[in-house]
């Protein structure tokens, strides 16, 4: 994937704990991300830059005792997917694109507790202000989950609104999500964890891929243990959209090609 996606003036760590209580966080300063976003006819033909000031808090006691990624939060991974999501969902207000990645980062990383964002559009006052910004504080309890049972596993529901949905589906061990393509949802699809194919192909680390109208596409857990997805539908979710599409073999797709 191209980084696109710029730290400006970088990342920042802080532990502490003063008094027994955790205030631990990281943050992201002065992340820049080319996307379309605003109301104007312009601003939905051309894309322009949002900077964003990002903190999230968690517990860093197992990363500063063990130094294993896997215990904390890694920024990098945490810049591509505010990128992908704002980039996908070519927003109109900084508003929702604010509750949306709050809704993301707090559904697909597990140790975060609350997330401060601030998002900054530079030229949206040009010759009369440095910049219009938009910022919000969120915790888990703003976004109560909802879940839903489904043939690969369950679907989890982070946030709907609208325009979009942001869901993690749950795929269980051996099962897939067969064949299907959508024709009116755009997705944005990316694994979280555990090992999955997609479309016969095995997902090595963070592949965003977006599903246009008509694509088909399915995933196949090949692990030990449940696999999870993010997934973003714009509009939200519809089930009659969900068409399943029956694939013939490849020998039998020859003989009759």
């Amino acid at each position: 994937m191209a980084r696109d996606a710029r730290l400006g003036t970088g990342a920042v760590v802080r532990y502490t704990r003063p008094h027994g209580m955790s205030s631990d966080f990281i943050r992201l300063r002065g992340l820049l991300v080319d996307c379309i976003v605003g109301i104007l006819p312009e601003e939905r033909r051309r894309e322009q830059p949002v900077e964003l000031e990002v903190k999230v808090e968690l517990d860093l006691t197992q990363a500063a005792t063990h130094g294993r990624i896997t215990t904390t939060c890694d920024y990098d991974r945490l810049a591509d997917e505010i990128a992908a999501l704002l980039r996908f969902r070519r927003y109109r207000l900084l508003e929702m694109a604010a509750e949306e990645i709050s809704a993301m980062i707090l559904g697909v990383h597990a140790s975060v507790s609350q997330v401060q964002l601030e998002i900054c559009k530079p030229r949206a006052l040009q010759g009369r202000a440095r910049a219009a910004s938009v910022g919000v504080t969120r915790d888990r309890s703003r976004y109560p989950r909802r879940q839903e049972q489904t043939a690969f596993g369950r679907a989890e529901i982070l946030l709907e609104n609208c325009e979009a949905g942001l869901y993690l589906l749950h795929v269980a061990q051996g099962r897939e999500i067969p064949a299907h393509r959508h024709e009116v949802m755009r997705e944005l699809e990316w694994l979280i964890a555990g090992a999955l194919e997609r479309d016969g192909r095995r997902l090595h680390g963070f592949e965003p891929i977006v599903w246009r109208h008509g694509q088909v596409h399915s995933y196949r857990n090949v692990g030990d243990g449940p696999a999870v997805l993010f997934c973003c539908d714009v509009p939200a979710f519809d089930r009659a959209d969900e068409i399943e599409v029956l694939l013939q073999p490849a020998a039998e797709s020859e003989r009759t090609s």
